[in-house]
């Protein structure tokens, strides 16, 4: 399975499967935390410290990762990605600055733990389904996906603690 259409890149829809619309759902409700983050963060906006600070720079990587997946998605024109993508940056821009502003560790923990699930299904979708982007195998796209898990574990953990 590839994300691109036969006979060239026009936009289209991609037929997700189970595991595609599971994973969009799970880590949409990990988008409508970070959304209420924000806007139940009331507090000053400063440099956090000690594990809040870590957790900051690991949304940070995570964001940036992101920010280049929308280039991703413009080459492979697949229109569910293509949205989708637009929405979980404005995620993790939300967390980001409902974090900066203090918010409570719960919707930190709850955001984190939701993209993990998140991440998991991906990885049984891409192990399970063969999907590959380009020229790049499946086993990368694992790697890759298994690094944004460990992300947002580390991110669950750190809030819980810290």
């Amino acid at each position: 399975m590839t994300s691109a259409p036969q006979g060239g890149r026009t936009w289209h829809r991609a037929g997700w499967g189970p595991l595609g619309l599971l994973e969009t759902v799970v880590k949409s409700a990990a988008f409508v935390c970070a959304y209420g983050a924000a806007l139940a963060s009331d507090g000053p906006a400063g440099l956090p410290s000690g594990a809040r600070l870590a957790v900051l720079v690991l949304l940070v990587i995570a964001e940036a990762g992101l920010l280049l997946a929308i280039g991703d998605r413009w080459i492979e024109r697949e229109m569910t990605a293509a949205v989708f993508v637009i929405f979980n940056n404005a995620a993790h821009l939300a967390m980001i600055a409902a974090l900066l502003r203090g918010v409570s560790a719960g919707w930190i923990v709850a955001f984190a733990l939701l993209m993990l699930a998140g991440e998991l299904v991906k990885i049984v979708f891409l192990r399970t389904t063969g999907f590959t982007v380009r020229d790049a195998s499946p086993g990368l796209l694992v790697r890759l996906t298994a690094g944004y898990a460990a992300i947002y574990a580390a991110v669950a953990v750190l809030a819980a603690l810290g």
